[in-house]
């Protein structure tokens, strides 16, 4: 399964619900280079993501599903179910990054069937006017600075704002609030989070337990950001469950690309981490066409 047709599953859901039943809420969530044994369901040897791992066996698993190498492109093709060279994306950065303006998106599909729609955390589909998320079918849209973990700042519907939290934190809580004024109409909230992509830095209490099982702090702080987004997946799943809206919510999960071995603050993985880090094995990493730079794990709820 690719990333493009995954979008044309989820109209699927929703948009041809029985009539007389309450169309579906979709939840998509998104990790930013995690790899697919990045999870203690996988069994990664220091990772710990039980929120996700019981998301997960109450899910369907799917065992192949792939993805592009690198997250604009994989981010192109899931918003529109197509093949992102037709989008206008073709990398990262440079330009290559901005979604063509023709282009529709799930979420203006979604909001014109009478869905309320928001997403929060990275974009990088365009930066400048017309591009941004709430240009593109997000009735609410955060779009967070890249790459910054710690003290999250970025824009909210095009007004600057800061947050003296961490961004899986910030991602997490303005999702909630938005779910929590959803009363008359379904809703389609995409959780984009920026972890665990480098620089690799989380909090501390999430930090402190892996270096003292004795891992460098490099690797610490790498493994700390997918416990972290893994407890606010948690606060999510909770707060869905004691609003009783479960039953009713499709929740997915999955990467943008596979891991990647190397941190701006850091500096590398040693080999013997990197071989840590990958138990089933795969050849390559993020950027690269080996089975471990496109496969992504995916839960569907």
């Amino acid at each position: 399964m690719y990333s493009k047709f995954l979008a044309a599953l989820l109209l699927t859901f929703s948009l041809f619900a029985n009539a007389d039943t309450n169309r579906p809420n979709i939840i998509l969530i998104t990790a930013d280079d995690l790899g697919y044994d990045d999870l203690s369901l996988h069994h990664h040897p220091h990772i710990t993501t039980p929120n996700l791992d019981s998301l997960a066996r109450a899910a369907v698993q799917f065992s192949d599903f792939t993805v592009t190498p690198v997250c604009s492109t994989t981010r192109a093709a899931l918003l529109t179910g197509r093949d992102f060279y037709k989008t206008g994306v073709s990398g990262v950065h440079g330009g290559r990054d901005f979604m063509h303006l023709s282009e529709t998106l799930i979420s203006e599909v979604l909001q014109d069937s009478g869905y309320k729609t928001a997403t929060w955390g990275k974009w990088h589909l365009g930066k400048t006017e017309g591009y941004f998320p709430w240009n593109r079918g997000f009735d609410e849209g955060y779009y967070a600075e890249l790459y910054r973990h710690k003290n999250s700042f970025g824009w909210l519907n095009g007004k600057p704002v800061q947050h003296n939290k961490w961004v899986s934190e910030v991602v997490t809580d303005y999702a909630i609030d938005f779910i929590q004024q959803q009363k008359d109409q379904p809703f389609f909230a995409y959780l984009s989070y920026l972890a665990p992509h480098e620089p690799w830095l989380a909090p501390e209490k999430f930090v402190n337990p892996l270096v003292k099982s004795g891992l460098r702090p490099a690797v610490a702080n790498l493994y700390a950001m997918v416990n972290e987004m893994d407890f606010h997946i948690g606060r999510l799943i909770a707060y869905l469950n004691s609003q009783q809206l479960l039953d009713n919510t499709i929740i997915i999960f999955m990467s943008d690309n596979g891991p990647w071995w190397d941190s701006s603050n850091f500096g590398a993985m040693t080999k013997q981490e990197w071989q840590a880090r990958n138990p089933s094995k795969m050849k390559g990493n993020k950027g690269q066409s080996w089975q471990n730079g496109i496969r992504s794990p995916l839960f569907i709820h």
